[in-house]
């Protein structure tokens, strides 16, 4: 005969068989970018984000080219109509990522993400997110020339380009893969601005006045140059550092400092270049002969400085 348990003997009986836990995984995040998706606002990270233009796939006429097709740069700018309306189109070469964690120590990388360092890098999501702000702002087309929003276009379109305006450098790595599995491109819509104004103190004193604005937003454009400019709005933001930025956080604050005061010493050699008859600085004029004197030293021994965009050990 089988003696009865009691339960608190089972009770007894059961605590000293404890139940097996389960071993702790950890899973690292995948070091790779996020397939591109160009719908609804981007870039699809933390910070500012730029819509989409609101007649995506109307048809498109080119017109001229604004811009010079064998200078380097990131982009081409063309004159087009859509819709009976005159725009400026600026189409983007492809980036590169390849490289973009190169420089960043191991603790970095674990806060960084590589999509982060994509949209911090890529100049079309640096102009994505700069405008992004100004419309979050109110001040697009007021320190900058309108953007309506940015667009892709299919990858046929580059034999047209190339027929027509004699493009070629669109730095694309998928040549090999048959045309409609190639990347489309990208390219962000603006008002078209075809006359200018010369540079005078007045124009200029405007100028500065916008830029310390755009700045107090937390977008620092970076390359301040005439060519950038028309009518005294700012044309280009592919360069532009927008707050959020990875930089801002992993780099020391002196560093931090010279990457955001750089358009300042840009604006106040701009003034320079051009011969404008003003004593108008951005930057304070101890700072600016501070700037100078070690940007003349940086540059003969090392080549410096550099867009803070290419070089991150810097």
């Amino acid at each position: 005969m089988v003696p009865k348990t009691s339960a608190s003997n089972k009770r007894v009986q059961k605590s000293k068989t404890p139940p097996q836990k389960a071993p702790r995984v950890i899973r690292q995040q995948p070091r790779r970018l996020s397939k591109p998706v160009y719908r609804g606002p981007i870039p699809r990270v933390e910070g500012p984000k730029l819509d989409e233009f609101p007649y995506r796939g109307a048809a498109i006429d080119f017109r001229t080219l604004l811009s010079d097709p064998y200078a380097e740069g990131e982009s081409h700018v063309f004159e087009v109509q859509m819709l009976g309306q005159s725009y400026a189109l600026k189409i983007f070469k492809f980036y590169d990522d390849e490289d973009d964690d190169v420089g960043l120590w191991p603790s970095q990388k674990e806060i960084v993400s590589l999509d982060m360092l994509h949209a911090h890098r890529d100049p079309f999501y640096n102009e994505c997110r700069a405008y992004g702000r100004l419309k979050e702002t109110n001040l697009d087309g007021k320190v900058a020339v309108r953007c309506h929003g940015y667009t892709t276009l299919p990858a046929t379109i580059e034999a047209e380009l190339e027929e027509r305006f004699d493009i070629v450098g669109w730095d694309r790595d998928d040549y090999d893969e048959p045309m409609k599995k190639r990347a489309v491109f990208r390219a962000i819509v603006k008002d078209l601005v075809m006359d200018d104004l010369p540079l005078t103190a007045r124009v200029a004193k405007k100028m500065k006045r916008d830029l310390w604005l755009i700045r107090k937003q937390g977008i620092y454009p970076v390359d301040i140059k005439a060519r950038n400019y028309k009518r005294g709005l700012l044309v280009d933001f592919s360069t532009a550092m927008t707050e959020p930025h990875y930089l801002f956080e992993i780099k020391p604050d002196w560093q931090v400092r010279m990457y955001k005061n750089e358009d300042l010493f840009a604006f106040d050699s701009m003034m320079e270049d051009e011969k404008v008859k003003t004593s108008l600085r951005a930057m304070p004029n101890s700072d600016y002969l501070r700037k100078l004197r070690s940007r003349d030293y940086l540059q003969k021994r090392y080549g410096w400085p550099r867009s803070p965009q290419v070089h991150l050990s810097a």
